[in-house]
């Protein structure tokens, strides 16, 4: 007969096995596990057979989420990081080194662009911006001895839909990875691995939690790049927990039906903006007005949840936000909840003045997510702010 302290310090170990497949994935909140055989052990950690080992090189919960992910985006692999900057700096440190250079997109989340103008750098590694809506123009740059290219489907905060398609024939010409950053559409409304993408980048935080409540990023891709990126985040300890994990899987399971409430609302908002003569310009690419409409018809299924709207002035555009009462004041996007931010001043903070104008980011500029709320509601909330504005 053992002792009360070790009968309890092996309590697992009487688990009873699961006879009944749960609806829920259940959350493998454990980091250690133990084998049958010292070579048991080798075998695993070494790949040789599978099995679980640590929690940072994954678990049950995250290998579940990664297969949903692989499948939304129709790849063939997935890995699921603590955050989606995780999984752009594992993809910029598999793809590139010292002394290559990177193509990337003029307008880019300002994460995004912090870790390329000062990151990349201190890596020796180089980097260009180019206009990604247009394919000959980016093909220049890349034409100049580039090793990556780095995209955002749907660009943050200004919603301009890159030519994901003709970047991606220039790149697979020139034998250059094209990673393309899909949190705005969502694999709901686009799947750029179909388009010719090597590999596809979300911030999990965004529409695929979708609740406010998590932070998470996951790469999707052939198995080869998967396996080497996944080999660099479990090196540099980036890997998902099983509880974030956990999370994004519930907020998968309705991701369908709330990209389409998303999309309804930021409709609306977008054609009550437009038609407002308090707003200088509105960027949504569901708009006919918008420069690249047709080809968001072409390449997406929906319009994403996101707006920009342009009030002219900084001052008028805090006076807008500060008085919604509906949507507020927020630092993220693609939750249930609508949230609007001023991105010069917050999220595109590491721009100069000069790559602001570039990318298209004025101080009136407010970004818009919109969440699932009745639209009669926001509909009011953000016509009174409106007024309340000027």
């Amino acid at each position: 007969m053992t002792s009360p302290d070790t009968t309890a310090s092996h309590g697992s170990d009487r688990l009873s096995g699961v006879r009944e497949l749960p609806l829920s994935t259940p959350i493998w909140q454990v980091s250690d596990y133990a084998y049958d055989t010292a070579e048991h052990y080798e075998d695993v950690i070494n790949e040789r057979r599978p099995g679980q080992v640590y929690g940072r090189y994954g678990n049950p919960t995250l290998e579940a989420l990664a297969e949903v992910l692989a499948l939304l985006e129709m790849g063939e692999k997935s890995w699921v990081f603590t955050s989606g900057m995780g999984a752009i700096h594992a993809c910029l440190m598999y793809f590139a080194g010292a002394d290559d250079k990177v193509v990337a997109s003029r307008t880019l989340y300002g994460g995004t662009y912090g870790l390329l103008t000062e990151g990349a750098p201190r890596a020796g590694i180089e980097v260009v911006f180019a206009d990604s809506t247009d394919a000959p123009t980016f093909d220049r740059a890349l034409a100049d001895g580039a090793s990556l290219a780095i995209l955002e489907s749907v660009s943050n905060p200004t919603f301009e839909v890159a030519d994901v398609e003709g970047i991606a024939e220039c790149c697979q010409r020139r034998n250059i990875p094209l990673i393309v950053d899909n949190t705005v559409a969502s694999p709901v409304f686009m799947n750029p691995l179909q388009l010719g993408a090597d590999v596809v980048v979300h911030s999990t935080s965004k529409y695929i939690g979708g609740h406010h409540d998590m932070m998470g990023g996951a790469v999707v891709g052939a198995s080869e790049a998967v396996d080497g990126i996944r080999h660099l985040a479990i090196r540099y300890g980036t890997t998902a927990s099983a509880f974030e994990s956990w999370l994004a899987l519930r907020g998968i399971a309705t991701l369908g039906i709330r990209m389409k409430r998303h999309a309804e609302n930021a409709s609306a908002l977008a054609q009550l903006l437009a038609g407002s003569d308090r707003v200088e310009n509105v960027l949504y690419p569901g708009l006919p007005s918008h420069p690249q409409h047709e080809r968001a018809v072409k390449i997406m299924s929906g319009f994403t949840g996101m707006v920009a709207a342009d009030l002219g002035t900084k001052e008028r555009a805090w006076r807008f936000m500060d008085s919604l009462r509906v949507a507020r004041v927020g630092s993220s996007f693609g939750g249930v909840r609508s949230e609007v931010t001023h991105p010069a001043s917050t999220s595109h903070r590491q721009f100069s003045k000069e790559d602001l104008l570039l990318a298209g980011i004025s101080e009136g500029l407010v970004r818009i997510s919109a969440g699932i709320e009745d639209r009669h509601d926001l509909i009011e909330d953000f016509s009174a702010a409106l007024v309340a504005a000027s």
